[in-house]
């Protein structure tokens, strides 16, 4: 093995392992049980006049009646009133009891939505007397909406990364790839300038066809998660959500994801409103057509971004970043995390639509496509060290213990990533060489990036799944509170 293999080898290494801290940053955590009174699978001898759990956050309970119950053995309810977040302490859920319990076991059973939108239940049984406890009553019980670990929780999730991402993405693509790789130095500058033009108009057109898809995909991805959340909080089918706007308003008004969602809604249709403008203005009118530019204009771009980044804000102060110790700081962690994933998983995607297509559509753009495949590979180094960083900052805060990783579910799902990650930086460092071998060579090589292109396929099949397991993630409880 070369001294250059051993080197390459040793990188790949170290970058799985740092990785291995990454995925983790996007998980969301849950509230917990942390005590009871009276206390939870013990006997007490004196009939409690209510029932208290303490949670680790704080809790929102839609539906007192159907969501926190108290009963008897035999499943006849013994509350007094319905069951309340104490006033003064909204970590604390209280159920009062009718007086004079006679002796036996007793079921607690509650569903309450967390700080993070988690929505949190489980049947605890206690008795009163001298014991034994019984088993908890589960019988009779509401319908049951679909699970955080359903397809429909992870579709929708996974919608939103990819809706949200892309959009982040290709405005920065624009800017920071495709705009910097029109360098007068570039090999594009030996170009004429009718397929100068055909060049810029194809990229132009390539961003706004994209914009447009993303921005209604990422509008109608959020509508979806606020239906499928909306199911699982209130216990009911997906089908039946959609159609219950009862249910969906009272998710929008009650909880903490309902007025996050609401705002994410409102600057996704600013930023429509802004994309339709700067479109307006970048195209010009029928009888006076503007010529494209590289990256269109300043001012309404970094709106559009400002636009995008804040909805991503939404999601980082939506999770348990905003439970976590110095919280403010791990919220903008996770963001700019969200954020350099995106730039460099979407920087991808472009790029190699740009390798594929536009070769064929305009002579000579085998050159421009040299150009922003070595734009890209420098823009996308940034953004790994970045996601590194970041997620080494985040995963602080949700892991204790390395053991973790292999002593819970949680930690078994970042394991999982770090084979496909193995690979993904495998194939990386591979195209990553061709692309300065191709960067020292004055002409355009069609099969050095045809190469590069089918393994830039390859590792976004790899970003594919790990999204998908990512999005997976978000419903398992990390390893310093599992």
């Amino acid at each position: 093995m070369t001294r250059r293999r051993r080197q390459s080898g040793r990188l790949i290494a170290v970058l799985v392992v740092l990785a291995c801290l990454v995925i983790p940053a996007t998980a969301s955590a849950h509230a917990t049980l942390i005590a009871s009174s009276p206390p939870m699978g013990r006997a007490v001898p004196i009939v409690p006049t209510t029932v208290r759990l303490v949670f680790s956050e704080h809790i929102t309970l839609l539906n007192p009646s159907q969501d926190c119950q108290v009963v008897s053995s035999a499943g006849a309810s013994v509350e007094s009133a319905p069951c309340h977040v104490n006033p003064t302490n909204d970590q604390e859920l209280d159920a009062p009891l009718v007086p004079h319990l006679p002796d036996g076991t007793y079921t607690v059973r509650y569903e309450v939505v967390s700080a993070d939108s988690h929505v949190v239940g489980a049947a605890l049984p206690f008795a009163i007397g001298n014991g034994p406890v019984g088993l908890p009553y589960l019988g009779n019980r509401p319908g049951q909406g679909p699970s955080e670990t359903s397809p429909w929780e992870v579709s929708a999730r996974l919608a939103e990364f990819i809706g949200l991402g892309g959009l982040l993405a290709i405005i920065a693509f624009r800017w920071l790839i495709w705009g910097a790789a029109w360098s007068p130095r570039g090999r594009q500058s030996g170009l004429s300038t009718a397929d100068r033009e055909a060049a810029l108009e194809w990229g132009r057109d390539l961003f706004w066809t994209t914009f447009g898809v993303l921005a209604v995909g990422a509008m109608v991805a959020e509508g979806y998660l606020l239906v499928v959340y909306s199911a699982t909080v209130l216990g009911t089918s997906v089908a039946h959500a959609a159609g219950d706007t009862s249910g969906i308003g009272t998710v929008l008004s009650g909880t903490r994801f309902g007025s996050l969602i609401q705002f994410r809604g409102a600057l996704l249709f600013a930023l429509f409103a802004i994309g339709a403008w700067q479109f307006l203005v970048e195209f010009g009118t029928t009888s006076t057509p503007r010529a494209a530019t590289p990256a269109g204009r300043a001012v309404p771009g970094a709106l559009m971004a400002v636009a995008v980044i804040g909805v991503m804000w939404g999601i980082s102060t939506q999770g348990h970043a905003s439970q976590a110790p110095a919280a403010l700081f791990q919220e903008i962690a996770d963001l700019v995390h969200m954020g350099a994933a995106a730039i460099w998983i979407g920087g991808l995607v472009f790029t190699t639509l740009v390798i594929w297509r536009l070769p064929r559509a305009v002579p000579g753009g085998g050159a421009v496509a040299t150009d922003v495949l070595a734009r890209f590979s420098r823009v996308a180094l940034v953004a790994v060290g970045v996601v590194i960083l970041t997620g080494t900052i985040r995963s602080a805060g949700e892991l204790s213990a390395p053991v973790q990783l292999w002593t819970t579910t949680y930690g078994l799902c970042i394991l999982a990533k770090i084979a496909l990650l193995a690979v993904a930086g495998a194939v990386a460092l591979r195209n990553r060489r061709i692309t300065l071998t191709l960067a020292r060579r004055t002409s355009t090589h069609p099969g050095a990036l045809r190469t590069v292109r089918n393994a830039a396929v390859a590792e976004m099949a790899i970003a594919i799944a790990i999204l998908a397991i990512a999005a997976l993630l978000v419903a398992e409880v990390p390893g310093r509170i599992g």
